[in-house]
């Protein structure tokens, strides 16, 4: 119901009402009706006058009686913070905001006061004005131009303190981005959505997100409805301006901290009085990610009333409102980094992990951290408490590995490389261990094997991310073999490397991540979220083993028995996790995900090869491809890609892979006299350097779709893997024989050839 009527939007709209603003009305004179203040009073220079009252005529008004105006830009952070303070105060325990039932209450004081509507003023005049630092250059290199001043002066008694730039020219805050920012502070009137909202999302992700944990979330939603509840509600545009000029400036300034700050304390300062626009735009990006997530029907939760399918792309709209505000103040940080983590997972939710919008914000990810230095790994003089240190370790490993993911899925080069990354991986600690301070985090870390994994055998978010991490090196070895050129000789060797580099891996982890590697997947017990990240460890195995089979057979002229082998494994898992409710039901983008990435990846590999395997002039006595349950391992697959939800960003890349398997198989199973359903060009002439074998291999599929006058090309699958590009086939023979006519066929036919 709410959304129904939802008003919030990033573009200004125009006012409701038509009074005037008293200055315009006392003179007679047409105003423009634009707030806080209109066109005509700042041409006039009397802004400071121009004011819209409520009900101009029914009060009686003394003169000089008018309470004291208070400054648009207080001298002090200090006197910013008391004007806008709320009339809430907070109690002495916090409660848990994370908690629907625990709902703040609205004041039943009516005060009167004149209202400024919210509408965006034209940036006709700059308003405020401040010093900011000088611009945050981030993490300088060997090679930059200060470390030969830090090398050739360090000897000369001159500190880096003396190295350092001077504060540059004022930085000027306009009405445009003081009403931008009170249009984004709209979506926070309804506290009671966006609670409800995160707290379902982190009880999904049992207490993590995609990298901002539980505890710090919960610390800023108890800061921040006490603190600022009544101005959020009420949206009174005066108090709401204030509001904003006080985000800005927070996010302004950097955040202090130690070794010995706890997680509580670190929280705090970004939120209440502190508040920064990093954290509205987190609240904004995970209420976005969990409205993707459709509500089990054994429910009882009103959330669902809310999932309105426009709800996501607001809150994708809301968070890059404030990641551009982010880049404005040169926010250059933890929750800067957390924000685009986030938000760029919304995005993939929304539009698709292929698409360029995804492609541009991962890129932003990994220049940030370059820029925080953390390639170079987490050190001791950096004096960080034990939880950023470790969350910060796992934002590293989740960009590096992000990044070769989406490297490989697009078959582009990587724009993070391990040459040049001290890995350090993060410790397999829970969330709730994570911020456990003294003898009880010692205890905690004697939990820890040598490797730094539980020993409990629970599968976490960053047992996952640890697990991938190790990896990740090869699979951009991979991708370097597969892009790169090279010749045969240096191929065999480097995937020589490869091989022993992921036996080495594989070696050193804990038992139970090899069980799941190698032995069935074991859910008695386990939790969805658990499961997931089981099927995604699995996964990760085996990829790496299938993309280097086809880079060889590409490149080298080997063989497809392991290459098929691989596929069939993958695809078997692929279908038998589909089929589970409650993954399907929690994890409806991720499974879409897993679909159209590592489904479709073997799936290409399988329907091509058993098109081949048909084709072969004497069909073989024992085939690579037992032809009758493959085809109906294809066919169901192809029924869960048309199952994916178009609103899914997965979506597109699922229909083509559909479309594709849909007309293998058709031609497959089609009789020999009717119509051909794909039209395909005729086989083309390989290089005359190229290798037989790698030559065979490299058909082009041109599939048609059944709309007249409409292609569809499917870079097979292009979009997810560059290894698996070059799946084109010619054919121009029926697939069951020459002949036409049916009875003839009958006649002729092998009937002790195994269907």
């Amino acid at each position: 119901m709410y959304l129904a009527n939802w008003e919030f939007s990033l573009v200004p709209i125009l006012p409701a009402l038509s009074r005037s603003c008293e200055p315009c009305r006392r003179s007679k004179l047409r105003c423009d009706h634009v707030v806080p203040t209109c066109g005509r009073c700042i041409k006039r220079r009397c802004a400071d006058r121009c004011i819209y009252h409520p009900s101009p005529l029914t009060q009686n008004r003394r003169r000089g009686a008018n309470t004291p105006s208070i400054p648009l830009t207080p001298t002090t952070g200090e006197g910013l913070g008391d004007a806008i303070q709320s009339i809430e105060t907070p109690s002495t325990e916090p409660p848990n905001y994370l908690t629907p039932q625990n709902l703040l209450p609205r004041s039943a004081e009516v005060v009167t006061r004149e209202v400024h509507r919210a509408a965006s003023a034209p940036p006709l005049q700059l308003r405020d004005e401040y010093t900011s630092h000088a611009g945050r250059q981030g993490f300088l290199g060997e090679t930059s131009y200060i470390s030969i001043f830090e090398d050739g002066l360090g000897c000369s008694g001159i500190s880096n303190p003396d190295l350092e730039s001077s504060p540059v020219q004022k930085v000027k805050l306009s009405h445009d981005r003081i009403t931008q920012g009170c249009k984004v502070l709209s979506f926070l009137r309804d506290n009671s959505m966006l609670i409800r909202l995160v707290s379902r999302w982190y009880e999904i992700c049992e207490d993590e997100g995609c990298i901002c944990i539980e505890p710090i979330m919960k610390e800023w939603l108890w800061g921040l409805w006490p603190h600022h509840g009544d101005v959020l509600r009420d949206q009174n545009p005066e108090k709401i301006r204030r509001l904003c000029e006080l985000i800005w400036r927070n996010t302004q300034a950097p955040i202090s901290f130690n070794e010995n700050t706890t997680v509580t304390q670190w929280a705090r300062s970004s939120t209440g009085p502190n508040l920064r626009w990093e954290v509205v735009g987190l609240i904004a990006a995970i209420a976005g990610q969990c409205a993707t997530t459709p509500e089990p029907s054994n429910r009882h939760s009103k959330t669902h009333k809310f999932a309105h399918p426009s709800f996501p792309r607001q809150m994708l709209e809301v968070s890059e409102a404030c990641l551009s505000f982010c880049r404005e103040c040169e926010a250059l940080g933890d929750m800067f980094a957390w924000l685009l983590m986030e938000n760029c997972c919304l995005t993939g939710k929304i539009k698709g992990e292929t698409t360029h919008a995804t492609y541009t914000q991962s890129g932003e990810i990994v220049t940030t951290v370059i820029a925080m230095g953390l390639h170079q790994g987490v050190k001791e003089e950096d004096r960080l408490p034990f939880f950023l240190s470790e969350i910060r370790k796992r934002l590293f490993a989740q960009t590096y590995s992000a990044e070769i993911g989406i490297a490989t899925f697009l078959g582009r080069p990587p724009r993070l490389s391990h040459r040049y990354c001290n890995f350090q991986p993060p410790l397999d600690l829970s969330v709730s261990e994570l911020v456990l301070k003294g003898d009880e985090l010692a205890l905690a870390l004697a939990g820890l094997d040598d490797q730094g994994f539980n020993t409990a055998g629970r599968i976490h978010r960053v047992t996952w991310m640890k697990t991938w991490l190790g990896f990740a090196p090869q699979r951009e070895d991979i991708l370097d073999l597969a892009i790169g050129q090279y010749t045969r000789e240096e191929i065999l060797l480097r995937a020589e490397n490869i091989e022993r580099k992921n036996a080495q891996h594989l070696d050193g982890l804990p038992s139970f991540i090899k069980k799941i590697r190698d032995g069935p997947l074991e859910a008695e017990g386990r939790t969805p979220t658990e499961i997931m990240f089981m099927i995604v460890i699995r996964q990760a195995f085996r990829s790496n083993d299938l993309l280097l089979q086809r880079v060889l057979i590409r490149k080298a002229g080997a063989s497809s028995e392991k290459l098929i082998h691989t596929a069939r494994s993958i695809l078997k898992d692929i279908l038998l996790m589909s089929q589970r409710y409650d993954l399907g039901t929690l994890f409806q983008t991720d499974i879409a995900s897993l679909l159209a990435v590592q489904g479709l990846r073997s799936a290409g590999v399988i329907s091509v090869e058993l098109l081949k395997q048909e084709q072969l002039p004497v069909y073989p006595k024992e085939p690579l491809l037992p032809r009758s349950q493959t085809i109906q391992d294809l066919a169901i697959f192809a029924a869960r890609l048309g199952a994916i939800d178009p609103a899914d960003g997965s979506y597109s890349i699922c229909d083509q892979g559909r479309k594709v398997i849909t007309h293998i198989l058709d031609r497959i199973l089609s009789p020999p006299n009717a119509p051909d359903p794909v039209q395909v060009p005729a086989p083309r002439e390989p290089p005359a350097q190229q290798h037989p074998h790698q030559a065979s291999s490299q058909p082009s599929l041109n599939v048609l779709t059944n709309d007249p006058g409409q292609s569809c090309g499917w870079y097979m699958p292009g979009a997810i893997d560059p290894t698996m590009v070059d799946l084109n086939f010619g054919m121009e023979a029926s697939f069951l024989g020459p002949d036409n006519d049916l009875m003839q066929w009958l006649e002729n036919m092998d009937w002790e050839r195994p269907f």
